[in-house]
């Protein structure tokens, strides 16, 4: 099923499904499956890479215990792989469950527009960049001040030569950009699109239903169009609730790092003098890529759930005035069912919106406030 999803995917899902091979997440090319072994060394060899960053930061985080403000400094910095290497994780527990609802919206039958196709293909490449281009410059500011881009342990001292900070330097991005950040951003990528998939034919829907015009010679046309309307609104109600199964976790995650971040970034904001603007602007940074990924995620849901109780008022203004009675119950059936949205769920407690977002970034200052009156 795997072989089959690319090739079926109509350039939509196509995209997300490449990146998510490339980064050893999606065995779904020929060459993949031309070799098995291969690929799958190379998917392992990459788990494992990612652990071995979070293994010597870790180390690296214990070693500086003594110096609060590089303590928090690479907390801060860590938190972002802790998170991403944790969606990772989930995404590969239930990669299978994924491939299922991917090849049924394929196989459904529903049109993508090429303007959502291109904007698919849009957003992966701007956050890849985007995100590669914030490490990557500070990354190389860090060797310019000769300091590790973020403290880590490793088997030679760093410090004793330039060669060595060099050595250093790569290893950690070796372990970090494609295991860590490109993994995330390929997941990320997928998520949006099944997302945005369900926002477009509930936009769909909405224009089939406000179309319907009843007369006694399109009786027969009207009635197969509202049951095949109803059909579709089923179906979708059916893969917003695997995907809530799926990605309530990854969304959970997500929404804890994010206050964690915020948290962090504020306390240090006030530990840290004007004079270290570098590592002010490294906070800074890193927050701004953190609150924009979630961002994106509480757009797309708010998005889902206001197109979902659109449909609802599509069928109210629809011509049902015309209609038969019995059609009519039947359009009523479907405007209380409309009126419940759908919605993509952080842990079963909360559903992504933009009301969440804010929640988000309430609770992280909150977070902030009470530490910041304890360490005061």
């Amino acid at each position: 099923m795997f072989g089959s999803l690319l090739e079926l995917s109509d350039d939509f899902f196509a995209y997300n499904l490449k990146y998510l091979f490339l980064v050893g997440l999606w065995p779904d090319d020929p060459w993949a499956r031309a070799h098995p072994t291969l690929y799958k060394m190379y998917e392992n060899n990459t788990h494992l890479l990612s652990i071995i960053f979070l293994i010597i930061s870790g180390i690296g985080t214990y070693q500086i215990k003594d110096d609060v403000v590089l303590l928090m400094t690479n907390l801060d910095k860590c938190l972002v792989a802790y998170n991403f290497v944790a969606k990772v994780g989930i995404f590969v527990f239930k990669r299978r469950q994924v491939e299922i609802i991917i090849l049924e919206i394929i196989n459904s039958g529903d049109q993508f527009t090429e303007e959502r196709k291109k904007m698919t293909l849009m957003l992966i490449t701007v956050i890849t960049g985007l995100s590669t281009s914030i490490v990557g410059a500070f990354s190389a500011l860090a060797l310019y001040h000769n300091e590790m881009s973020v403290e880590a342990w490793m088997p030679f001292d760093p410090m004793e030569s330039t060669m060595n900070l060099l050595t250093a330097a790569q290893l950690l991005a070796i372990t970090f950009v494609v295991p860590v950040i490109w993994r995330a951003i390929a997941i990320q990528g997928i998520v949006c699109s099944l997302i945005m998939y369900v926002c477009d034919q509930l936009v769909e829907l909405q224009d089939r239903i406000r179309s319907l015009e009843f007369t006694s010679t399109t009786e027969k046309a009207v009635r197969d169009e509202f049951k095949d309307i109803v059909k579709k609104h089923v179906r979708l109600m059916g893969y917003t609730q695997d995907m809530n199964k799926i990605f309530e976790e990854y969304f959970l995650i997500q929404n804890l790092a994010v206050t964690l971040e915020l948290c962090l970034n504020a306390l240090m904001a006030t530990m840290v003098g004007f004079d270290q603007k570098t590592l002010l602007a490294t906070f800074f940074a890193f927050l701004c890529v953190a609150l924009m990924n979630a961002y994106i995620y509480c757009y797309l849901g708010n998005e889902m759930i206001t197109q979902s109780e659109n449909l609802a008022l599509a069928a109210y203004e629809s011509s049902w005035i015309s209609w038969p009675l019995d059609l009519q119950k039947d359009l009523v059936i479907l405007l209380r069912v409309a009126q419940k949205p759908l919605y993509m769920s952080a842990g079963g407690m909360v559903a992504m919106s933009i009301q969440t977002y804010s929640q988000t970034l309430y609770n992280g200052y909150s977070i902030f406030a009470v530490l910041n009156d304890v360490v005061a």
